[in-house]
């Protein structure tokens, strides 16, 4: 029985070690916190592979098709996908990435955890208390996604709905094809979302711990690193053409990743819908009405883009040059007429409506 544990801590030790993503610090040099984000991208693209060659087994695989290793893998990573320009422009924007996730976004972050424990050193402890023990992580966990849940719906809402939000987002959504390496997503849009998720996330999450009377600890920090590790292996599968389904029950409790790609459809009926996160709760795209559930067949049928009239060279952001520039003139054309110096524009359907 010893032999067996020990050979089961070894195993988990390797995993952990080296298989599984490690948060970076933005504390360390850049040259460090880079080569981490790198090593754990690399890391989350093996999960990819394995989750998707056991995917394209059970569910892809047509009955007369051999199964091997080297048939999932040209399912996994087709070459119209990856020799398509739109999949070169989100590589060359891979390395301004880096660089504005170190040099901006260490001072946005919040957790829920560091919340509660101010509001406990401001207003005391709360009337309610839960004991510490398996429970009280469990609480803290819960009230922590959910707090990031509700902040990413809230923003991405934003980003959808108020055509200033929208030009900032619309680059994130000007790709032709998805695929799990990297979207590319506009500075501006980044920094927006990173406040909503970390800090109004935080103040969410840590609201609700201080109420329920629920107290950060190490541990719940400890398996949330666990958890969020194995969620970031499965919201993998959002940008790709594999199809990930938690089944009929559960996709009506949680979001699942294979709903996420008719969000970046061009087409009319799929525009501003399925909002929500994968693996977060499925309730927020019922109430605001954004939920798109995709009938069989339904994915072939996808065409990538912000919209049917902006693709191929009509796409306002086929360089990283425009994709970056672009949304300054377009949101700055909105703002000079609100302000009546200029002539109202058009806004694009796919921008929603205030």
């Amino acid at each position: 029985m010893n032999i067996i544990e020990s050979w089961f801590v070894q195993v988990m030790q390797f995993i952990w070690t080296y298989l599984v993503p490690h948060g970076s610090s933005t504390e360390d040099p850049f040259w460090s916190f880079t080569i981490t984000s790198l090593i754990n991208a690399a890391k989350g693209y093996f999960w990819f592979m394995i989750i998707g060659i056991v995917i394209f087994a059970l569910y892809i695989r047509k009955g007369d098709q051999k199964m091997s290793v080297w048939a999932g893998l040209k399912h996994l990573f087709p070459a119209k996908i990856y020799t398509h320009r739109s999949f070169k422009v989100d590589m060359m924007w891979v390395p301004f990435n880096y660089v504005l996730r170190f040099t901006a976004y260490a001072a946005l972050a919040l957790g829920a955890g560091l919340v509660q424990i101010w509001l406990v050193g401001k207003f005391g402890p709360s009337t309610l208390q839960v004991p510490a023990g398996v429970f009280a992580v469990v609480l803290q966990i819960v009230f922590t996604l959910l707090g990031a849940d509700i902040a990413r719906f809230a923003w991405h809402y934003q980003a959808h709905h108020v055509p200033f939000f929208w030009e900032f987002h619309k680059g994130h959504h000007s790709v032709e094809v998805l695929h799990p390496l990297f979207i590319r997503t506009h500075p501006i849009d980044q920094i927006i979302r990173l406040l909503y998720m970390n800090v109004g996330g935080g103040i969410l999450g840590g609201g609700m711990m201080y109420l329920a009377g629920v107290n950060a600890s190490a541990l719940a920090i400890t398996a949330f690193v666990f958890l969020r590790a194995f969620l970031g292996s499965i919201q993998r599968f959002e940008h790709s053409h594999i199809p990930f389904s938690f089944g009929k029950t559960l996709n009506n409790i949680f979001y699942p990743p294979f709903y996420h790609p008719f969000h970046h459809s061009a087409r009319p009926e799929h525009r501003n819908k399925n909002l929500g996160r994968p693996c977060g709760l499925i309730i927020w795209d019922k109430i605001f009405g954004t939920l798109h559930v995709p009938k069989p067949g339904e994915f072939e049928n996808i065409i990538f883009g912000s919209s049917l009239e902006e693709l191929g060279d009509n796409n306002p952001h086929r360089t990283v040059w425009r994709f970056l520039s672009n949304p300054f003139i377009e949101a700055g054309k909105i703002l000079r007429a609100k302000k009546g110096n200029a002539r109202p524009i058009e806004v694009p359907e796919s921008a929603g409506t205030l």
